[in-house]
Order: C-alpha cells, then sequence, then structure tokens
C-alpha cells in the first residue's frame, strides 16, 4: 500500500521529535509498526525516506507516455518488448490495450447527420428491396400464367375469335 509523502513525513516528524515511541504513533495513525520501522530506518541509513513508494502503475501512465511507449516498441521483437515491459514495470498487453485505444481515438465517429442519412438509405433500400420482390413475384405470376396459355392453346387449340 503506498501512502502519501505528507503521511511519511508527519509520521517521521512525530517519531524523531521523541514524544512517542513509533508504535504509539503507528495505533494513532492507522499504519504498519514495520512500514514506520522500515521508514525510520531508510531516514537513518539516508537521511531520508523513499518519496515513491512504488513504481508507477500502467493506470498511471499519461496519454503522450502512453504513445511514446507504442512508438518505441513498435519496432521491437516480442522478446525484446517483454524486456522492455518488465523494465518500465508493465505487461505487453497493456501496450496493446494502448494501441488498440489510440487506434480508435483516431477514428472518426459519425456525427448526427451521416447517422440520420444512414438511417434513411437504409429505409430506401428496405423499399426497394419490398419494391423489388413484389414485382418478382408479379412477373413469375405473368410467365406462369403465358406457359398455361400455350399449353392450353396445344390442347385444345387456338381459341376462337368473334
Amino acid at each position: 500500500m503506498g501512502y502519501p509523502i505528507q503521511l511519511k513525513e508527519a509520521v517521521l516528524k512525530k517519531v524523531l521529535q521523541g514524544n512517542k515511541p513509533h508504535y504509539e504513533v503507528a495505533r494513532e495513525l492507522g499504519v504498519g509498526r514495520s512500514t514506520i520501522g522500515k521508514w525510520l530506518k531508510e531516514h537513518k541509513q539516508n537521511g531520508n525516506i523513499k518519496l515513491k513508494s512504488k513504481e508507477k502503475r500502467p493506470k498511471d501512465w499519461t496519454a503522450e507516455e502512453r504513445i511514446s511507449a507504442i512508438i518505441e516498441t513498435g519496432g521491437m521483437t516480442e522478446e525484446g518488448r517483454t524486456t522492455w515491459c518488465r523494465k518500465k514495470g508493465i505487461f505487453t498487453h497493456n501496450l496493446d490495450q494502448w494501441k488498440k485505444d489510440a487506434i480508435s481515438a483516431v477514428i472518426q465517429k459519425p456525427n448526427k447527420d451521416q447517422l440520420e442519412e444512414h438511417r434513411n438509405l437504409k429505409k430506401e433500400i428496405f423499399a426497394l428491396k419490398k419494391d423489388l420482390s413484389r414485382k418478382d413475384k408479379a412477373l413469375a405470376e405473368t410467365a406462369a400464367l403465358l406457359i398455361l396459355k400455350k399449353k392450353a392453346q396445344e390442347i385444345w387449340g387456338e381459341p376462337e375469335e368473334d
């Protein structure tokens, strides 16, 4: 769990002033005794504490950092990408997702006018298909009647005209 820098500094200040032992400060502020012990050890060795408790998580990367990571790893082999990611504290699937996100951001989304035009074209296509189907059926019916007429003429001969 990463603690804010201000909390670390406040805890060390309280403990180093000597008013209370670190286990009482730990109970008072809800920080683990071993954590405060670690901070005190670092302070005694280096004279300061690590201000960043952990490396940056993938979700903490800015858009610029993500794009530059995609560009930097673009020409690498899979093994090279894996090594690069391990050094930066991310996974290759993070790079893949960032690439997808970047591509989808570049692709333009249709506006309201385009959507309305698309709907109208779909309606027109539906109406034309319906009309074509109706005409196909009428043509088939006409062809069937014509064939029946020819067969009737073959069987009974030409009709007499008045």
